[in-house]
């Protein structure tokens, strides 16, 4: 019997392009490897974002919405709010609420045009630079962890296989609107 932590990522594609069947997975199938690949997601998440090295600076709580905020800031070197709120696709005065909890985090820094007053301008604070450098060098840390285990044209399919998730998976549906008043009318 092989070691499946050592078994070629070539011997299972050879394995899987040579058996006979439909190339499409079944539904049941799918929600079996869908399942199997999250605790998987979970695992490697566990391992390798949660735990902290000794003497690494806690990073500060963010919502859902601070941290859509802060990846669309980043690559920029400064925004206004109304842009900043098309992008996350909210209303600008819960833009505005969500940058008031980055300032006072001392995340991002807001200030005025000098051209026009009304005009709001928004970027990273240097602390919300650093804690942003930080995350970027331990996500390129766990990516190579990730392909390190694996040969030259292992790492070569991974990555191919990932642009081809990355170009054709749809975002997961939304869900439906939670409506009390349906329910009622269903039992």
């Amino acid at each position: 019997m092989t070691d499946p932590f050592n078994t070629s990522i070539m011997e299972i594609l050879k394995k899987r392009t040579t058996d006979a069947g439909d190339v499409r997975a079944t539904p049941v199938a799918l929600d079996r490897q869908s399942g199997q690949l999250l605790t998987y997601l979970d695992a490697l998440f566990q391992r390798m974002m949660l735990r902290r090295r000794t003497g690494e600076e806690p990073a500060p709580d963010c919502s859902r919405e601070e941290m859509r905020a802060l990846v669309i800031l980043g690559p920029t070197r400064q925004t206004i709010m109304s842009t900043l709120a098309d992008a996350l696709d909210v209303p600008l005065s819960t833009a505005t609420h969500t940058v008031d909890r980055l300032v006072a985090k001392g995340l991002v820094v807001r200030s005025r045009s000098e051209q026009d007053r009304r005009v709001v301008q928004v970027e990273m604070s240097d602390y919300g630079r650093k804690l942003q450098d930080a995350f970027r060098d331990k996500r390129r840390e766990m990516a190579r962890s990730w392909l390190e285990p694996l040969s030259q044209g292992e790492r070569e399919i991974f990555l191919e296989l990932m642009d081809k998730i990355h170009r054709l998976a749809k975002p997961a549906p939304e869900p439906a609107p939670h409506a009390p008043h349906l329910e009622a009318r269903l039992r």
